[in-house]
């Protein structure tokens, strides 16, 4: 029990991370951003991320942070540049463990890891914004208000671009965000008997993480259990110890996406009993 209520700290202290990372890069983009409704948007998203396929809780967040700051757009442009930092730092994680990994080939995955590191150079780089700008004008053809949206998209994009401490500390909370859901699952392990080194933990669970939001079930569940039964099996743990430690990891989420869900309905009834006032 001691083990499970330190990885449901992990995982709370991680929607702390969050909220503080979107909202300074909401104040960097020059949007008002209160930390207290950013927060409570991360855990209803979470459970949102539980209840629906392809983490809509991203798009929760999106439709939440429009509502209070009235600039849709704006907001569109840091959620997804949030989601580049993410990957960003996803990159930089499993570059820094591949030196303590045994010897085999390592090039698929030093590609990706690159590849995710390079990615958020796009939009943040004015030769990228400048190539994403090209896509307007025909866009602007189908849908002025889509093309529009997307313009003031890039422009939040390279108001942050031009403060590197925003941008700095914005990569570092994402490396915080990614460590905490490692340190989580790894205290799940401890009590189990799963013998395999931490370094496997680091590459494992931000990869599985971030393939489990693949819209093909509900919450990851089939595709979490089945990556960490082939993947920690890979380093030697058995199937129905990985299969435990995914179960431990899906009721740790679960107790959050709890949390989620009544905060989404005291918001709903706070809402309701306003509207009555009214």
């Amino acid at each position: 029990l001691a083990w499970f209520a330190f990885a449901c700290l992990c995982f709370g202290a991680n929607f702390a991370t969050g909220a503080a990372r979107f909202a300074g890069l909401l104040r960097g983009a020059g949007l008002r951003a209160s930390y207290a409704p950013l927060l409570r948007a991360y855990l209803v998203a979470s459970f949102a991320n539980l209840v629906f396929p392809g983490g809509l809780g991203d798009a929760y967040r999106f439709v939440d942070a429009r509502r209070d700051t009235g600039r849709g757009g704006e907001v569109l442009g840091i959620v997804v540049l949030e989601r580049l930092l993410s990957l960003a730092a996803l990159g930089g994680i499993v570059l820094l463990a591949v030196p303590f990994l045994p010897p085999f080939d390592l090039s698929l995955l030093v590609g990706f890891a690159v590849a995710a590191v390079i990615a958020p150079l796009c939009p943040l780089h004015p030769a990228g914004r400048a190539l994403l700008r090209r896509a307007l004008p025909p866009l602007r053809s189908l849908s002025a208000r889509t093309a529009s949206a997307c313009e003031r998209a890039l422009e939040a994009v390279e108001g942050v671009s031009e403060q590197p401490g925003v941008l700095l500390r914005a990569l570092l909370l994402s490396l915080v965000m990614h460590a905490l859901p490692v340190a989580a699952v790894v205290a799940l392990a401890a009590p189990l008997d799963t013998n395999v080194s931490w370094v496997w933990f680091v590459l494992i669970v931000p990869v599985v993480a971030l393939l489990a939001l693949i819209p093909v079930s509900v919450a990851g569940i089939g595709v979490r259990e089945y990556l960490y039964i082939a993947l920690f099996g890979a380093a030697g743990m058995r199937p129905e110890v990985a299969l435990s430690l995914s179960l431990l990891t899906l009721a740790v989420t679960l107790v959050w996406a709890a949390i989620g869900l009544a905060l989404f309905a005291v918001g709903r009834r706070h809402a309701a009993a306003l509207e009555l006032g009214s």
